[in-house]
């Protein structure tokens, strides 16, 4: 399928997308706050930069943008037709950087837990995935 949006809109569409303070992170926080857990955001001195660490558990989360990170099988990890072999190598490089930082957080003794934005969060599955 064509993309709808021309070369210049898309860039610009692509170019706004945000990092942080993204809707999952939002409710991830939330969902937090109401497990009586307090997490430091975005600790940079990790590799990866996690969205959420949670210290006292020893525990990382990151949330991950389906298209961004490659989600296998999600329909909103399709990829652009226009410039496509640039969003293959793109997504790619972003598959496999996330490897080689899980496993690097798993060497320093991390636990890491991923949500993607497409899954919904409830307090019992994040509760869950925290034991």
């Amino acid at each position: 399928m064509a993309d709808v949006f021309d070369r210049k809109k898309r860039s610009q569409i692509m170019a706004s997308i945000r990092g942080s303070g993204t809707s999952i992170e939002r409710c991830l926080s939330s969902l937090l706050r109401e497990l009586g857990i307090k997490p430091r955001c975005h600790q940079k001195h990790l590799p990866g930069s996690p969205d959420f660490v949670l210290y006292r558990q020893k525990v990382i989360i990151f949330t991950n943008g389906c298209f961004w990170h490659g989600h296998q099988k999600c329909k909103r990890a399709v990829l652009p037709t226009t410039n496509r072999t640039f969003w293959e190598c793109k997504v790619s490089k972003n598959i496999r950087r996330d490897r080689k930082q899980r496993r690097l957080l798993r060497k320093m003794g991390w636990r890491v837990i991923t949500f993607w934005s497409c899954k919904k969060i409830s307090v019992q599955n994040l509760a869950a995935r925290l034991r």
